[in-house]
């Protein structure tokens, strides 16, 4: 007879056998999706007094999404769509924006190459740097990629992987809590 402790411990390790090979599964589809963009080059520090991750997958969306079709069934459609929100932000010091600007760059470079559309880049006197970018597919929008940085504040780097509805990016953000993408409200298809 197996004792409830064996029990679990079994049932523990057929979930982790089980449920661990579809994660990286899902992971690995992520990666392969046109709107994903990678942040393994960035030197995102692991800790510090500024820091939030958000890493929410589909499964944990379309939750979020049942919970939010009472309230707003547009945000809900949307949320329903998209497969990944990922926001890195944490605090810089003007050494940290500074080393930050290369690898940027060569984010851009692969965006250039993968034909990614820049709608938004900007930079200011005082170093602040702004970029978005829409990955586009016909009329649909498939990831968005905001990437900002200001030396002595913040660096903020948000990918949403997914068919995505503008309109309600900027409710998710507020839904979510994520500030950086409460500013996004355009439908607009950029020129």
């Amino acid at each position: 007879m197996i004792r409830g402790s064996s029990l679990l411990a079994a049932l523990g390790v057929a979930l982790a056998v089980g449920v661990i090979p579809l994660l990286a599964q899902e992971d690995e589809e992520l990666r392969k999706h046109p709107g994903y963009v990678d942040f393994s080059q960035l030197p995102i520090p692991s800790e510090g007094e500024e820091i939030v991750e958000v890493y929410i997958r589909g499964p944990l969306l379309r939750l979020v999404a049942k919970a939010a079709g009472e309230e707003d069934e547009a945000l809900a459609r949307t949320l329903s769509k998209l497969l990944l929100v990922r926001v890195n932000t944490f605090g810089t010091d003007s050494v940290t924006a500074l080393a930050l600007q290369p690898q940027i760059a060569k984010i851009e470079q692969e965006l250039a190459k993968k034909r990614w559309e820049k709608v938004v880049r900007a930079k200011d006197r005082r170093g602040e740097t702004a970029h978005v970018y829409l990955k586009m597919e016909g009329e649909k929008i498939l990831g968005l990629l905001v990437m900002a940085v200001e030396p002595g504040g913040e660096a903020a780097f948000v990918n949403i992987v997914g068919e995505i509805d503008m309109e309600a990016i900027g409710k998710l953000g507020k839904k979510l809590d994520i500030p950086a993408l409460e500013g996004v409200k355009t439908s607009e298809r950029p020129k």
